[in-house]
């Protein structure tokens, strides 16, 4: 009889501990990844979770990482933090991403992430960040607290020179 409830109290606590262990593919768990292989510099790691719209640019972050010496890329992991602060779906197959790290790593705080399908038919969320969409302008990669020296920059020069005539002729 006590081999049985043995049994069935281990059986429960196998159970609970699966039941109680994270989604390692939920989108906050990928864009947390990534981050961290970001800042790590391991770019096999954030490809391995990213889409090949995003490849290329880890490739040139990872041709510049090269001349990065150790010591700095250890130092810049050691107090490395990140928060995910607001998740909030894009369509049917994406989700946007909201977060902060310390220290600051990227110009942007948010990352698209799409669904993919692996080749068993699982769903895996990746990571997508495009070079187009960072030097398009897309709206989406530009802070809060960039947008609004974007929005002065858009307004029209003042023409200095021929306001001064102007200014002139009305005074004669």
């Amino acid at each position: 009889m006590k081999k049985i409830i043995s049994i069935w109290v281990l059986a429960a606590i196998i159970s609970l501990g699966f039941y109680s262990c994270k989604n390692s593919n939920s989108p906050q768990a990928v864009t947390e990844k990534f981050l961290v292989s970001f800042v790590k510099m391991d770019y096999e790691t954030a490809k391995s979770i990213s889409t090949k719209n995003t490849w290329g640019l880890l490739d040139i972050w990872a041709s510049f990482s090269k001349q990065i010496p150790d010591e700095v890329k250890e130092k810049k992991t050691e107090n490395f933090v990140v928060k995910i602060t607001d998740t909030k779906k894009e369509s049917d197959t994406s989700m946007i991403v909201t977060y902060v790290t310390e220290p600051k790593i990227l110009p942007f705080n948010k990352i698209r992430l799409l669904q993919e399908k692996d080749l068993e038919g699982n769903v895996k969320w990746k990571v997508d960040i495009s070079t187009l969409d960072l030097l398009g302008g897309d709206d989406f990669y530009i802070e809060e607290e960039n947008k609004a020296v974007d929005e002065d920059a858009s307004m029209q020069p003042i023409d200095s020179i021929n306001s001064n005539k102007a200014d002139t002729a009305k005074k004669k």
